[in-house]
């Protein structure tokens, strides 16, 4: 039985024509992501620990910045990655890649993968420190952000075996590329569909066109290599040219990192069947879920703040410290996890002190003891609303961000 028949052709330019859309099919309508970023923000502004929304802000640059290194299989720490930003937040020279130079050394991957990651984080940086104007979105601009995230590194094809060449800055030249089995358009229409893209967007600017611009970008594959991160930058600046995430406190990258496997299949799907929605559905999930996790990251701050203030007992904060996590658990998982730090009978003296001293909630159902923080805090009443929301929307949710 044919569900739904319903889809357009958003483009019109040689090749990009061919790909379709069934938009009544994407599993977040523009209106319902808009409306969960601005009770985020109402969030932040009235329930938000300070110290907790400066943390958010500082490792968000950070995490989108390595997630966009991640996406081109870097090995890269995400240690060696905050060393690395520590630099870029200095506007410090990072002028190693020279000194080694200068002094004869053998550059090694490591170089490469530290250069690479600070081009990212510096790039990011660049663009990111204002709102996004859409009027600023030209094909120039997207040569000019590859030109920023891949400059310097195609010095490395002398010492490094299998390095495909960036020619920062400059449209893709050649049509031996190959993403999987998927073949992008010859080189000699880029810039005609670079041009195409722009326009289209800037025409219907809205939240789900920027992934749909997203995919076709990296469906037209205009630069021999550094698509991806191409793609990554300018969706987070387009999403907040549309004044959602103001604050920057959570990105879709890092999402796509956490879930790579599913992001290069959909990626795939998209490109290989021509058919705009798989891609396009993920990304709107990414933003979601994203939102989702900046409340459970401050919830479970406050309950790691309740935790140190309240327990004066640093053995009964260390068998109660899995609660920061998980708002309830069973006295059996409490148990498993604390198997190692003392016996069965302390752990269940520990637990009597802590339930007697109004420390911690106890549930029974049934025969089974659940325990708890003795808090409450607004996040958990949104965070039950948007998951059972997105549950209604989504096939699958990945477990950290159901586990509240």
């Amino acid at each position: 039985m044919i569900i739904n028949k319903k889809f357009s052709k958003p483009f019109s330019g040689k090749f990009l024509s061919e790909f379709v859309l069934t938009e009544n099919m994407l599993p977040f309508t523009n209106k319902e992501i808009f409306e969960m970023d601005k009770e985020l923000a109402k969030y932040e502004q009235l329930f938000m620990n300070p110290d907790v929304e400066k943390h958010l802000i500082s490792r968000n640059e950070l995490l989108v910045s390595f997630a966009i290194s991640k996406a081109e299989n870097s090995l890269l720490t995400i240690e060696e990655a905050q060393d690395v930003y520590n630099l870029v937040a200095d506007d410090t020279e990072y002028g190693f890649i020279k000194e080694k130079i200068k002094n004869k050394k053998k550059l090694t991957r490591k170089d490469y993968e530290k250069l690479e990651f600070f081009n990212i984080a510096k790039t990011f940086r660049k663009f990111n420190q204002d709102t996004f104007d859409i009027k600023k979105l030209t094909p120039k601009l997207v040569k000019d952000i590859h030109l920023e995230l891949t400059k310097g590194l195609d010095i490395f094809h002398k010492t490094l075996s299998d390095f495909d060449v960036y020619k920062s800055g400059k449209w893709r030249d050649g049509d031996d590329i190959r993403v999987g089995n998927y073949a992008p358009p010859s080189f000699k229409i880029i810039q005609a569909s670079v041009k195409e893209l722009v326009s289209w967007l800037k025409k219907d600017y809205s939240i789900n066109n920027v992934a749909i611009f997203h995919t076709a970008l990296y469906a037209v594959h205009p630069f021999r290599n550094g698509n991806k991160r191409v793609c990554r930058v300018l969706e987070h600046l387009l999403f907040r040219g549309l004044n959602i995430n103001l604050k920057n406190l959570y990105n879709s990258s890092y999402y796509y990192h956490k879930q790579k496997s599913r992001y290069y299949k959909y990626l795939l799907y998209s490109l290989e069947r021509k058919n705009l929605n798989h891609f396009t559905a993920f990304v709107s999930e990414a933003l979601v879920l994203s939102m989702i996790s900046v409340l459970k990251t401050s919830i479970e701050a406050k309950r790691k703040e309740f935790l140190e203030k309240k327990v004066n007992d640093t053995k009964i904060q260390s068998i109660l410290r899995p609660l920061i996590k998980r708002h309830e658990l069973q006295f059996k998982t409490l148990l498993k996890i604390s198997k190692n730090k003392v016996s069965r009978q302390t752990f269940v003296t520990y637990l009597q002190q802590a339930h007697k001293k109004e420390w911690i909630n106890r549930r029974k159902q049934g025969k089974v003891v659940y325990y708890s923080l003795n808090m409450k805090s607004p996040e958990e009443e949104v965070i039950e609303k948007w998951i059972k929301f997105a549950q209604e929307r989504l096939t699958y949710i990945p477990d950290d961000i159901l586990l509240t």
